[in-house]
């Protein structure tokens, strides 16, 4: 009792002081007032030190936290997947891309993306391929080119030595030919030469058997000359001797021709054999003259084409290392897009099931990271709806919804209900106090019960306490409260004055 005596008494000597003093709290208090939050998430329901909570949080953390979902809805399923919606989300993602708390974008365009970059990543393979072996061959085709220019020889092959060698010789065999013909005439003549001459020798040695005979008959008396006769007669025998060894040479001689007759018979064979080599030869030699010729330009040929694969394989290592062709992009035509989408059979690839639904629906979604603050989620979600107001699609209906756009629109219920909840309150309290309270200063409470709520949303700020569904019924109880102690302090101050002035 003594304690309200002492407030009471201090409040009537120093009113003024104590009326700056309370103004000055509630403008600190109210400075607050900006940093007070609505909170919709999951601290509202639990406690945030519970372990439960922790561990939601490092789960957050880890593999991300709520999902914004766009949804893409197409009258017909062919506009659904097109060069335009592919385009579009591409587009969304590109504006999305300034944020740092998207922990990560799951969309058709994703999938595409990741699609075009493994077919880049093969076909930078097998342009690697081609440049390897376009390089391998080259080189094989240089060292094949040498092998055949040392195996084809330096100088082209010729024959004329050899040729000229067989005609010298088939010159020499004709000529052996001839001689032999020469010595078959010869011996012809020769024979006969000794049968002549045996014939001649013969009727010579008869003739002197006859002379001798006659000799002899003639001059038997005498002596001396019996002895010639004698002679005679043994010259004669020595002519007949001759003549039958003549005889004899001339018929060895007729057999002779025979001889040279074979001769010339084998020479004759041998030397249509070498003609017929000749020929042969001959045609063996244009033969190895037209392959080392086809010999010497298939070696310039390939060593030309592998200096011409050699070259390619370097330019394609330039392109690969220069040239930004090959880089993943999206399709730029609805032929490609549906090879990419669409199984050979037409139907949806597996890999798309997860972000479409019966085929009119196609979802965007954006992840979050953990443990996002509210205003960063308001953000984006924002962003997302305000590129879908400024880039319409025809055909496509879109949407943007999930937690984090539910919670926002929490929020903002929350805040127009706060405010058309303390406005009416205002308006009502303004009717009661000027119809039921007859006093001075009648609507002096109202207002200290409004320096008392911004005093108080100040101080949730200053404290960190959020605004939730639960707080946000405290505010009607306390302007109720509030008023009417007011009143009731109003009234036993005036009473009080009155007392004291009358006194």
């Amino acid at each position: 009792m003594k304690m309200l005596t002492f407030l009471s008494e201090l409040i009537r000597k120093n009113p003024m002081k104590l009326i700056i003093l309370a103004i000055v709290v509630v403008l600190l208090f109210a400075a607050g007032a900006p940093a007070m939050k609505m909170a919709t998430g999951n601290e509202t329901l639990i406690e945030v030190d519970t372990k439960a909570y922790q561990d939601n949080l490092a789960l957050e953390k880890e593999f991300g936290g709520e999902s914004i979902i766009a949804i893409y809805e197409a009258e017909k399923s062919e506009n659904l997947f097109t060069i335009d919606t592919v385009n579009h989300m591409a587009g969304l993602e590109k504006k999305l891309g300034s944020y740092e708390n998207i922990y990560t974008i799951i969309s058709p365009n994703t999938m595409i993306n990741q699609i075009s970059v493994k077919q880049s990543e093969k076909y930078k393979e097998g342009i690697d391929e081609i440049v390897s072996g376009l390089e391998k061959m080259g080189s094989n085709l240089t060292e094949l080119s040498t092998k055949l220019n040392q195996n084809a020889g330096g100088q082209q092959p010729s024959g004329n030595n050899i040729e000229q060698n067989l005609s010298e010789l088939i010159n020499g065999l004709s000529k052996m030919i001839d001689g032999q013909k020469k010595l078959s005439a010869g011996t012809a003549q020769m024979a006969n030469g000794y049968a002549q001459m045996g014939g001649q020798l013969q009727e010579a040695a008869l003739n002197m058997q006859k002379v001798s005979t006659q000799l002899g008959q003639s001059l038997e008396s005498n002596p001396q000359q019996q002895k010639q006769v004698q002679q005679l007669i043994e010259m004669s025998n020595q002519f007949i001797q001759l003549s039958e060894k003549m005889n004899e040479a001339s018929l060895n001689g007729s057999k002779l021709t025979v001889i040279p007759e074979n001769t010339i018979k084998g020479l004759g064979e041998m030397q249509q054999g070498l003609n017929s080599q000749k020929s042969s030869f001959s045609e063996l030699n244009k033969k190895q003259v037209s392959q080392w010729n086809d010999l010497k330009t298939l070696s310039a040929g390939l060593s030309e084409m592998g200096s011409n694969l050699s070259k390619i394989s370097e330019n394609l290592k330039v392109m690969v290392s220069y040239s930004d062709n090959m880089s993943p992009a999206l399709p730029q035509q609805q032929k490609t897009l549906d090879k990419m989408i669409y199984e050979e059979n037409g139907d949806l690839r597996n890999l798309f099931s997860e972000v479409t639904v019966d085929e009119k629906y196609m979802l965007f979604i954006v992840k979050l990271e953990g443990n996002v603050d509210d205003s960063v989620k308001s953000e984006i979600s924002g962003a997302m709806k305000e590129y879908f107001h400024d880039n319409k699609l025809e055909n496509i209906h879109t949407m943007v919804s999930g937690k984090p756009v539910l919670d926002d629109a929490i929020r903002t219920s929350m805040k127009d209900s706060i405010q058309k909840m303390m406005s009416l309150s205002v308006l009502f309290m303004i009717l009661v106090l000027t119809i039921v309270f007859k006093v001075r200063w009648k609507l002096l409470p109202l207002v200290v019960m409004l320096l008392a709520v911004v005093a108080t949303v100040g101080l949730m700020g200053w404290l960190s306490i959020p605004m939730t569904m639960v707080s946000m019924a405290v505010f009607p109880i306390l302007i109720g409260l509030g008023i009417d102690y007011a009143i009731q302090f109003q009234s036993r101050y005036s009473e009080e004055m009155d007392t004291r002035s009358e006194s």
